[in-house]
């Protein structure tokens, strides 16, 4: 996480959280999703397209599909 951060900062882009605080980049086109396997937590990139860049956090009005935001929950 704090590479992700570093290297927004570096190259001044914007860091964002979705609506379930997944960070995410819309410049980058980028979401780490929180994934929870057993007792672990991980973190799994979810990458778009730009076309779908634009609001990729966002859950409800974004491009990703819902089921994405619902397949790893907790």
């Amino acid at each position: 996480m704090d590479l992700f951060i570093g290297y927004l900062e570096t190259h001044k882009m914007e860091l964002r959280y979705s609506q379930n605080v997944d960070p995410c980049s819309e410049q980058l086109g980028l979401v780490l999703r929180a994934q929870r396997a057993c007792d672990l937590v991980l973190s799994r990139p979810v990458m778009v397209a730009e076309a779908w860049a634009e609001r990729c956090g966002d859950t409800t009005e974004g491009f990703i599909p819902h089921r994405e935001w619902k397949t790893f929950e907790w």
